[in-house]
């Protein structure tokens, strides 16, 4: 994220919610170190995890930052983590990056959109162990890092199903 415009980098607590839905989102947020994510609440007060952000992903509500609608997501800290913030004037400013950093942004912004690809279609149409595949497959360091109920959550089951998938691997 070298040359990009960065508002400031900040320490983030655990738990801390860097965006709530409803919210206009103001900033991205490049992860330096520790891990985000942004989930929804639905009706029943369900949470439905979209997307981690560990190191090196970055993270917003990109309809909400682009458009300044209401954002359909919260973004929360899972660890203590430190961020790059980086405004919408940061990026309105790309024109005039080297090189190299217009294309290191492109590149975390195409992982960001393969990696939401992966999961919608896996969602349709996968069994909850290849969900869970592609998860390790996607985002390998969070497997040991996470809660069982974040990672269920992703996935779309319970933790104890998880469990099940996971003994069933090991088993393998």
């Amino acid at each position: 994220m070298k040359n990009i415009k960065i508002k400031e980098t900040k320490i983030i607590a655990k738990g801390e919610i860097l965006l709530k839905q409803g919210e206009i989102a103001k900033y991205g947020y490049f992860v330096k170190s520790g891990c985000l994510k942004s989930y929804a609440i639905d009706k029943a007060g369900k949470e439905h995890i979209m997307q981690f952000a560990p190191e090196s992903w970055m993270i917003s509500d990109i309809d909400s930052f682009t458009n300044q609608v209401p954002s359909l997501v919260f973004i929360e800290a899972l660890e203590k983590s430190e961020v790059a913030i980086v405004s919408k004037s940061g990026f309105k400013e790309i024109d005039s990056l080297d090189k190299e950093s217009v294309v290191d942004i492109a590149i975390k912004f195409r992982n960001n959109l393969i990696a939401s690809n992966k999961r919608i279609i896996g969602l349709l149409s996968a069994t909850a162990e290849q969900r869970y595949m592609d998860f390790t497959e996607t985002y390998p360091t969070l497997t040991q890092r996470l809660p069982l109920k974040h990672i269920a959550s992703y996935i779309g089951v319970t933790p104890e199903y998880l469990s099940d998938i996971r003994r069933k691997i090991a088993e393998k």
